[in-house]
């Protein structure tokens, strides 16, 4: 099972758009459900070398600079870190020219995300709803928002 974040974000506690690698540890109660899950489950969670880009540039850009490295120093520490490789690259660069052929777009991360996820057959974990565009494809596991 992958992690998803999408969009460029911080880690601040009032950013609407962090995501599931977060979530938990704000106790957002869905996502808090989520990782108990799959905590007792025998799958694995990763989180994604583009999904980490993502909270590194948040953290770059918040105010609160060193507090929010400090978080993800101890979020990686609960995730094996995932490399992209020339495979999942060429997944990504497929999916998105489909989805341009479709009249569709897409973020860059999040097509690298969902390419990522649909070669190595992983479940995409996350409540950002642009990755029902590629719902078709890649096998996504949502989960709602709560505070």
């Amino acid at each position: 099972m992958m992690t998803a974040s999408s969009g460029v974000r911080s880690t601040d506690v009032d950013d609407p758009r962090d995501d599931f690698q977060i979530d938990p540890m704000k106790g957002r109660s869905e996502a808090v459900a989520l990782a108990d899950e799959i905590d007792h489950s025998e799958e694995s969670g990763y989180l994604p070398a583009p999904a980490l880009f993502e909270l590194w540039l948040g953290a770059g850009r918040s105010a609160r600079g060193e507090e929010e490295i400090r978080k993800i120093e101890t979020l990686i520490e609960s995730f094996d870190v995932i490399m992209m490789t020339h495979e999942d690259a060429r997944e990504a660069g497929l999916l998105q020219a489909r989805l341009s052929q479709a009249g569709r777009t897409m973020g860059t991360v999040d097509v690298l995300l969902a390419g990522m996820a649909r070669r190595r057959g992983e479940i995409l974990v996350t409540c950002d709803r642009d990755f029902s565009t590629v719902r078709r494809e890649v096998r996504l596991r949502s989960y709602r928002r709560g505070r």
